[in-house]
């Protein structure tokens, strides 16, 4: 329930700084999306539109760039329309067309979030532009761009040379926005121009609203405590928004995790699980690997050389990985590199240039990279994922695991290997696929390392990120509905990767992003919660699925240092 008071937990206090500012923005950070047909906007029903918020990714609103062109839009209020106004735009999307009042004031408006994600279009507007009272902005868009859960959208309107500072931030009073056992407090910082209203809202990671209150402000500097515990009472994740409506708008948005280690979930194995992998691995078994490597001289420098590793898999199909090892006759250690989603380690080179007495192996599991040449299915329709979803021997993440039990085999195989020392490490399907080789040759793998993985937790993971269940609903269309919904689930929860947590025995480290939306940290822990081995995690409350601080290599480090004991 919305409400408009002042509750106990909430204290007003001094702020002596404020780290965040933006200047005197008119325009609302709700906003509208819709789909229709762009010439039918003069009579739409912008009440019937969908609700969006630039303050959060597409992803995290159940949109991205394959829903095509889109009109966004929303209303603001101007009280001074003869100074002069000028727009900062850096939404993250292909802008077509932007206008004001109905009239064009910008054509093909590009962000450039792969190059440089602080660049911002500014555009100056026409004076009289804008009238008293009333007005609105309509942006037509195409490739709503991917962010992997931060919103990194900007778009304002602001007066020029204007000296009014609002601002609003959320801080965290625990390290790392994790809280075990304690009361979350949140510290929500404000500074206005004038009286404003302060909108808090409260949502879990399956996108319950909790808490959506008013809080009335002054113009002065403002410290709000807020006790979220009675609202943030069960484990898991929270998102926290913080919008000021002053004489503009601006927000800022948190997540925090509680207690993540006793997240519990329901969802329980197949009882075909054990009989079904133990009849693909004894089909694997008969496969002979037939390991053939080929150096790649131009790969080859510094310590280690590199080869191109081919081999047979389930299917007898054609796999291939990167292999660098030490130009010394020494056993090695060797850790195991498996892909992410699409990802073919096209940045290959990486391995070459690191100063290490390591082995590794960038393995290219069936339709990636140089293993996608017999086996392709690409990553739109159907996709890896998607691939033959109702057939439970055909699909392809079935055989995709086994390429990594083959992938083992050869490391096994291998004299400069150390046998006691194999570990593997991955991001996103990446660390998927670390718990299933952990967890398939659990007497084999001594240390895996896993990033937010994907697919894990599947019927959790269709309700945190809603966009999963849309897919696979279009998976089962584009082949002819030939099973229901609820028989793909049924083959899903058969390559869920949460089940191979419980038969892994090796040490174990997580690494997970709060703002991930593409592998929400909720997946992650579903399946950490399993492991009986020795374990550990690290929380990156700033990051997205992208992983801006870096886990892979504190994998390394962690996966060299385990090595050594």
């Amino acid at each position: 329930m919305k409400t408009r008071f002042l509750f106990n937990s909430i204290i007003f206090l001094l702020l002596l700084s404020v780290k965040q500012s933006s200047a005197q923005n008119l325009v609302p950070l709700d906003w509208k999306i819709s789909f229709s047909d762009p010439s039918s906007l003069a009579t739409r029903d912008m009440a019937a539109e969908d609700n969006i918020s630039l303050l959060l990714s597409w992803e995290r609103q159940n949109y991205f760039g394959a829903d095509g062109k889109c009109t966004l839009s929303t209303e603001f209020n101007v009280n001074q329309p003869n100074l002069q106004y000028k727009i900062s735009s850096k939404v993250q999307c292909h802008i077509l067309s932007m206008r004001i009042n109905g009239k064009e004031v910008a054509t093909n408006v590009n962000t450039d979030f792969w190059g440089d994600r602080k660049r911002t279009t500014e555009i100056l507007l026409p004076k009289k532009l804008l009238k008293k009272g009333k007005n609105s902005v309509e942006l037509l868009c195409e490739n709503l761009g991917y962010t992997g859960g931060i919103s990194h959208n900007i778009f304002t309107i602001t007066p020029v040379n204007n000296k009014c500072k609002e601002e609003v931030k959320i801080s965290v009073n625990s390290k790392n926005h994790l809280f075990i056992n304690e009361n979350p407090i949140l510290s929500i910082q404000t500074k206005g121009c004038t009286k404003g209203e302060l909108s808090i809202k409260i949502e879990n990671d399956f996108h319950k609203l909790l808490l959506d209150t008013v809080i009335a402000v002054n113009s002065a500097k403002n410290n709000i405590l807020l006790d979220i515990s009675k609202t943030a009472s069960k484990p898991g994740f929270y998102q926290c928004s913080a919008v000021l409506h002053g004489k503009g708008y601006c927000g800022d948005v948190q997540w925090v995790a509680i207690n993540p280690e006793k997240i519990e979930c329901n969802n329980v194995e197949s009882r075909f699980f054990d009989s079904y992998w133990n009849k693909a691995k004894n089909e694997l078994a008969k496969v002979s690997p037939n390991f053939k490597m080929h150096k790649v001289d131009s790969l080859s420098y510094g310590t280690r050389n590199c080869y191109i590793v081919e081999m047979q898999s389930l299917g007898n199909l054609t796999i291939r990985g990167y292999y660098f090892v030490p130009k010394n006759s020494s056993k090695h250690r060797a850790l195991l590199h498996v892909p992410g989603y699409g990802y073919g380690f096209n940045d290959v080179e990486k391995f070459s240039k690191m100063s290490t007495d390591r082995i590794d192996f960038a393995l290219c599991v069936r339709g990636h990279g140089i293993s996608a040449d017999k086996f392709n299915p690409g990553f739109g329709l159907p996709g890896i994922w998607g691939y033959q979803l109702c057939n439970s021997d055909s699909i392809a993440y079935r055989a995709i695991y086994m390429d990594c039990v083959r992938a083992v085999d050869f490391l096994s195989s291998r004299p400069e290997v150390d046998k006691k020392h194999i570990g593997v490490e991955g991001g996103s399907q990446g660390g998927g696929l670390s718990l299933v080789t952990a967890g398939l040759c659990n007497d084999r793998i001594s240390a895996c390392a896993y990033f937010d993985p994907f697919p894990c937790d599947i019927r959790h993971s269709i309700e945190t990120r809603i966009i999963c269940r849309t897919e696979l609903y279009n998976f089962i269309k584009y082949y002819n509905n030939c099973c229901s919904f609820f028989d793909a689930m049924n083959i899903q929860d058969l390559i869920d990767t949460r089940y191979f947590a419980p038969r892994i025995k090796c040490k174990v480290n997580f690494a997970t992003s709060l703002f991930d939306d593409d592998c929400p940290p909720h997946q992650g822990f579903a399946a950490y919660n399993l492991i009986n081995s020795p374990k550990q995690y690290t929380i990156y409350p700033n990051d997205s699925h992208l992983g801006e601080s870096n886990y892979g290599k504190m994998f390394l480090d962690w996966f060299d240092e385990v090595s050594k004991l």
